[in-house]
Protein backbone atom coordinates (compact mmCIF):
# COMPACT_ATOMS: atom_id res chain seq x y z
CA UNK A 1 0.00 0.00 0.00
CA UNK A 2 1.28 3.48 -0.90
CA UNK A 3 0.31 4.72 2.58
CA UNK A 4 3.11 2.58 4.02
CA UNK A 5 5.86 3.80 1.69
CA UNK A 6 8.70 6.11 2.69
CA UNK A 7 10.38 8.53 0.29
CA UNK A 8 12.74 5.94 -1.19
CA UNK A 9 9.90 3.46 -1.60
CA UNK A 10 7.82 6.08 -3.37
CA UNK A 11 10.69 6.84 -5.73
CA UNK A 12 11.00 3.14 -6.55
CA UNK A 13 7.25 3.05 -7.15
CA UNK A 14 7.56 5.93 -9.63
CA UNK A 15 10.30 4.07 -11.47
CA UNK A 16 8.02 1.03 -11.73
CA UNK A 17 5.10 3.17 -12.91
CA UNK A 18 7.27 4.73 -15.59
CA UNK A 19 7.73 1.37 -17.32
CA UNK A 20 4.21 1.57 -18.73
CA UNK A 21 3.02 5.13 -18.04
CA UNK A 22 4.52 8.05 -19.96
CA UNK A 23 2.49 10.75 -18.22
CA UNK A 24 4.05 13.34 -15.97
CA UNK A 25 3.85 12.31 -12.30
CA UNK A 26 2.84 15.13 -9.97
CA UNK A 27 3.71 14.28 -6.38
CA UNK A 28 1.44 15.88 -3.78
CA UNK A 29 1.37 15.48 -0.03
CA UNK A 30 -1.91 13.65 0.49
CA UNK A 31 -5.15 12.29 -0.91
CA UNK A 32 -6.97 15.55 -0.05
CA UNK A 33 -4.69 17.31 -2.55
CA UNK A 34 -5.50 14.68 -5.15
CA UNK A 35 -9.20 15.19 -4.46
CA UNK A 36 -8.82 18.85 -5.37
CA UNK A 37 -6.42 18.60 -8.30
CA UNK A 38 -8.00 15.64 -10.09
CA UNK A 39 -10.80 17.95 -11.28
CA UNK A 40 -8.36 20.36 -12.88
CA UNK A 41 -5.32 18.35 -13.95
CA UNK A 42 -5.19 17.04 -17.52
CA UNK A 43 -5.19 13.35 -16.64
CA UNK A 44 -4.29 12.37 -20.19
CA UNK A 45 -0.86 13.90 -19.66
CA UNK A 46 -0.44 13.99 -15.87
CA UNK A 47 -1.06 11.78 -12.86
CA UNK A 48 -1.23 13.24 -9.30
CA UNK A 49 0.32 10.84 -6.79
CA UNK A 50 -0.05 11.23 -3.00
CA UNK A 51 3.15 10.89 -0.96
CA UNK A 52 1.29 10.58 2.37
CA UNK A 53 3.30 13.33 4.00
CA UNK A 54 5.64 16.16 3.11
CA UNK A 55 8.73 14.35 4.42
CA UNK A 56 8.02 11.46 2.04
CA UNK A 57 7.42 13.87 -0.83
CA UNK A 58 10.65 15.77 -0.24
CA UNK A 59 12.69 12.59 0.21
CA UNK A 60 11.30 11.24 -3.05
CA UNK A 61 11.95 14.52 -4.90
CA UNK A 62 15.50 14.59 -3.56
CA UNK A 63 16.12 11.27 -5.33
CA UNK A 64 14.36 12.53 -8.46
CA UNK A 65 16.63 15.59 -8.56
CA UNK A 66 19.81 13.65 -7.79
CA UNK A 67 19.13 11.13 -10.56
CA UNK A 68 17.56 13.71 -12.90
CA UNK A 69 14.65 11.31 -13.28
CA UNK A 70 12.43 12.80 -16.01
CA UNK A 71 8.76 13.68 -15.88
CA UNK A 72 8.33 13.98 -12.10
CA UNK A 73 7.13 17.20 -10.50
CA UNK A 74 5.51 18.22 -7.23
CA UNK A 75 2.94 20.59 -5.77
CA UNK A 76 3.73 20.93 -2.07
CA UNK A 77 2.49 23.00 0.87
CA UNK A 78 4.30 26.30 1.43
CA UNK A 79 4.43 25.73 5.21
CA UNK A 80 7.42 27.76 6.46
CA UNK A 81 9.15 28.24 3.10
CA UNK A 82 11.03 31.53 3.23
CA UNK A 83 10.63 31.76 6.99
CA UNK A 84 12.56 28.71 8.18
CA UNK A 85 15.13 26.46 6.46
CA UNK A 86 14.41 22.89 5.48
CA UNK A 87 12.12 22.97 2.45
CA UNK A 88 13.39 21.54 -0.81
CA UNK A 89 13.43 24.09 -3.64
CA UNK A 90 13.75 23.26 -7.33
CA UNK A 91 12.07 24.23 -10.61
CA UNK A 92 10.28 20.87 -10.51
CA UNK A 93 8.57 21.86 -7.25
CA UNK A 94 5.74 24.36 -6.97
CA UNK A 95 4.53 25.51 -3.57
CA UNK A 96 1.05 26.65 -2.63
CA UNK A 97 0.34 30.38 -2.43
CA UNK A 98 -0.68 30.15 1.22
CA UNK A 99 0.27 27.81 4.06
CA UNK A 100 -1.30 24.78 2.38
CA UNK A 101 -3.81 23.98 -0.35
CA UNK A 102 -6.76 24.09 2.04
CA UNK A 103 -5.68 27.58 3.13
CA UNK A 104 -5.51 28.61 -0.54
CA UNK A 105 -9.08 27.42 -0.93
CA UNK A 106 -10.16 29.26 2.21
CA UNK A 107 -8.83 32.54 0.78
CA UNK A 108 -10.18 31.90 -2.74
CA UNK A 109 -12.99 34.26 -3.76
CA UNK A 110 -16.50 33.01 -3.09
CA UNK A 111 -15.76 29.60 -1.59
CA UNK A 112 -16.35 30.05 2.14
CA UNK A 113 -18.97 32.78 1.82
CA UNK A 114 -20.92 30.30 -0.31
CA UNK A 115 -20.53 27.62 2.33
CA UNK A 116 -21.77 30.03 5.00
CA UNK A 117 -24.81 30.80 2.89
CA UNK A 118 -25.44 27.10 2.31
CA UNK A 119 -25.32 26.05 5.97
CA UNK A 120 -26.63 29.21 7.66
CA UNK A 121 -29.26 30.70 5.33
CA UNK A 122 -32.14 29.53 7.52
CA UNK A 123 -30.66 31.05 10.67
CA UNK A 124 -30.45 34.71 9.79
CA UNK A 125 -27.37 34.70 7.60
CA UNK A 126 -27.67 36.97 4.57
CA UNK A 127 -24.64 37.63 2.36
CA UNK A 128 -23.23 41.14 2.87
CA UNK A 129 -25.51 41.91 5.82
CA UNK A 130 -23.80 43.19 8.97
CA UNK A 131 -21.45 40.47 10.22
CA UNK A 132 -22.11 38.36 7.13
CA UNK A 133 -19.57 39.83 4.74
CA UNK A 134 -16.66 37.74 3.55
CA UNK A 135 -14.27 40.25 5.13
CA UNK A 136 -15.84 39.85 8.57
CA UNK A 137 -15.92 36.04 8.35
CA UNK A 138 -12.35 35.94 7.08
CA UNK A 139 -10.99 38.15 9.86
CA UNK A 140 -12.88 36.27 12.58
CA UNK A 141 -11.41 32.95 11.37
CA UNK A 142 -7.89 34.36 11.09
CA UNK A 143 -8.22 35.75 14.62
CA UNK A 144 -8.79 32.20 15.91
CA UNK A 145 -6.41 30.29 13.64
CA UNK A 146 -3.43 32.63 13.78
CA UNK A 147 -2.28 31.97 17.39
CA UNK A 148 -2.27 28.21 16.77
CA UNK A 149 -0.30 28.70 13.57
CA UNK A 150 2.12 31.03 15.30
CA UNK A 151 2.71 28.49 18.09
CA UNK A 152 3.31 25.88 15.39
CA UNK A 153 5.92 28.21 13.87
CA UNK A 154 7.55 28.92 17.25
CA UNK A 155 7.70 25.19 17.99
CA UNK A 156 9.40 24.49 14.66
CA UNK A 157 11.71 27.50 14.96
CA UNK A 158 12.90 26.48 18.43
CA UNK A 159 12.88 22.70 17.95
CA UNK A 160 10.23 22.17 20.62
CA UNK A 161 8.33 19.41 18.85
CA UNK A 162 4.97 20.45 20.32
CA UNK A 163 2.09 18.26 19.22
CA UNK A 164 -0.20 20.62 17.32
CA UNK A 165 -1.55 18.06 14.85
CA UNK A 166 -5.36 18.15 14.56
CA UNK A 167 -5.33 20.74 17.32
CA UNK A 168 -8.68 21.07 19.18
CA UNK A 169 -9.09 24.81 18.66
CA UNK A 170 -12.43 24.98 20.45
CA UNK A 171 -10.81 23.97 23.74
CA UNK A 172 -8.65 27.12 23.96
CA UNK A 173 -11.25 29.76 23.06
CA UNK A 174 -12.82 32.22 25.48
CA UNK A 175 -16.53 33.01 25.19
CA UNK A 176 -15.82 35.86 22.75
CA UNK A 177 -13.98 33.36 20.48
CA UNK A 178 -10.58 34.87 21.22
CA UNK A 179 -7.74 32.41 21.81
CA UNK A 180 -6.59 32.19 25.41
CA UNK A 181 -2.81 31.98 25.04
CA UNK A 182 -2.32 30.39 28.46
CA UNK A 183 -4.77 27.62 27.57
CA UNK A 184 -3.22 27.27 24.12
CA UNK A 185 0.26 26.65 25.48
CA UNK A 186 -0.98 24.45 28.34
CA UNK A 187 -2.90 22.19 25.97
CA UNK A 188 -0.06 22.01 23.46
CA UNK A 189 2.34 20.94 26.22
CA UNK A 190 -0.10 18.39 27.64
CA UNK A 191 -0.54 16.81 24.18
CA UNK A 192 3.23 16.41 23.74
CA UNK A 193 4.55 13.16 25.15
CA UNK A 194 8.28 13.90 25.07
CA UNK A 195 10.22 16.96 26.11
CA UNK A 196 10.62 19.39 28.98
CA UNK A 197 9.01 22.77 28.41
CA UNK A 198 8.93 26.13 30.14
CA UNK A 199 5.44 27.52 29.66
CA UNK A 200 6.59 31.05 30.48
CA UNK A 201 9.43 30.88 27.98
CA UNK A 202 7.07 29.72 25.23
CA UNK A 203 4.61 32.51 26.06
CA UNK A 204 7.42 35.08 25.95
CA UNK A 205 8.67 33.88 22.58
CA UNK A 206 5.09 33.71 21.29
CA UNK A 207 4.42 37.29 22.39
CA UNK A 208 7.67 38.58 20.88
CA UNK A 209 7.00 36.91 17.54
CA UNK A 210 3.40 38.09 17.47
CA UNK A 211 4.44 41.72 17.89
CA UNK A 212 6.59 41.55 14.74
CA UNK A 213 4.16 39.81 12.37
CA UNK A 214 2.14 41.78 9.85
CA UNK A 215 1.01 38.99 7.50
CA UNK A 216 -1.09 36.88 9.89
CA UNK A 217 -2.82 34.80 7.15
CA UNK A 218 0.62 33.43 6.20
CA UNK A 219 0.66 31.47 9.48
CA UNK A 220 -2.83 29.97 9.21
CA UNK A 221 -3.27 26.38 8.11
CA UNK A 222 -6.34 25.34 6.17
CA UNK A 223 -7.34 22.85 8.88
CA UNK A 224 -7.26 25.51 11.60
CA UNK A 225 -9.19 27.95 9.42
CA UNK A 226 -11.88 25.34 8.72
CA UNK A 227 -12.18 24.58 12.44
CA UNK A 228 -12.43 28.30 13.19
CA UNK A 229 -15.13 28.68 10.54
CA UNK A 230 -17.08 25.73 11.93
CA UNK A 231 -16.94 27.22 15.44
CA UNK A 232 -17.89 30.68 14.17
CA UNK A 233 -21.00 29.65 12.26
CA UNK A 234 -22.13 27.43 15.12
CA UNK A 235 -21.92 30.32 17.59
CA UNK A 236 -23.43 32.98 15.35
CA UNK A 237 -25.99 31.01 13.34
CA UNK A 238 -26.40 27.70 15.21
CA UNK A 239 -25.04 25.74 12.24
CA UNK A 240 -23.99 22.25 13.33
CA UNK A 241 -21.39 21.17 10.81
CA UNK A 242 -17.93 19.82 11.58
CA UNK A 243 -14.65 21.06 10.19
CA UNK A 244 -14.15 17.91 8.11
CA UNK A 245 -17.39 18.48 6.20
CA UNK A 246 -16.49 22.16 5.85
CA UNK A 247 -13.15 21.25 4.27
CA UNK A 248 -14.69 18.69 1.92
CA UNK A 249 -17.34 21.18 0.86
CA UNK A 250 -14.69 23.84 0.28
CA UNK A 251 -12.52 21.57 -1.84
CA UNK A 252 -15.46 20.68 -4.06
CA UNK A 253 -16.46 24.36 -4.33
CA UNK A 254 -13.16 25.63 -5.73
CA UNK A 255 -13.86 26.90 -9.25
CA UNK A 256 -11.55 26.80 -12.28
CA UNK A 257 -11.21 30.58 -12.03
CA UNK A 258 -10.30 30.26 -8.36
CA UNK A 259 -7.46 27.88 -9.22
CA UNK A 260 -6.31 30.00 -12.15
CA UNK A 261 -5.90 32.99 -9.85
CA UNK A 262 -3.37 31.07 -7.75
CA UNK A 263 0.29 31.45 -8.66
CA UNK A 264 0.68 27.67 -8.37
CA UNK A 265 -1.46 27.38 -11.53
CA UNK A 266 0.89 29.53 -13.64
CA UNK A 267 4.03 28.09 -12.06
CA UNK A 268 2.98 24.49 -12.73
CA UNK A 269 2.00 25.39 -16.30
CA UNK A 270 5.67 26.16 -16.99
CA UNK A 271 6.55 22.48 -16.60
CA UNK A 272 5.14 21.76 -20.05
CA UNK A 273 6.76 24.69 -21.88
CA UNK A 274 8.18 23.42 -25.16
CA UNK A 275 6.29 20.12 -25.01
CA UNK A 276 3.00 18.84 -26.35
CA UNK A 277 1.74 18.00 -22.87
CA UNK A 278 -0.61 20.13 -20.77
CA UNK A 279 -0.69 20.20 -16.98
CA UNK A 280 -4.23 21.58 -16.69
CA UNK A 281 -7.48 20.75 -18.45
CA UNK A 282 -8.72 24.30 -17.82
Amino acid sequence: MLQELNGDDLYAELIMLRTNDRRYFIVVEGVADVAVLDRFVNLDDCLPIPAYGKDNAQACLTRVIEDDFPGVFAILDRDWLGLLPGDLEDDRIVHTDDYDLDACIFFADGVYIGIASSFCAGSGFRIDAAGCTWESLREACIEMAFPVGLLRYVSEQNGLGLNLTNFPLGEVLDTDLSVNLDSLVDLAISRTKKGSFSKQHILTVLSNEQSMIVDRPRYCSGHDLAKAFSILIKKRWKAKVGADLIERSARSSLTPMGLQRMTLYANASKWTDGTKKRIWRI
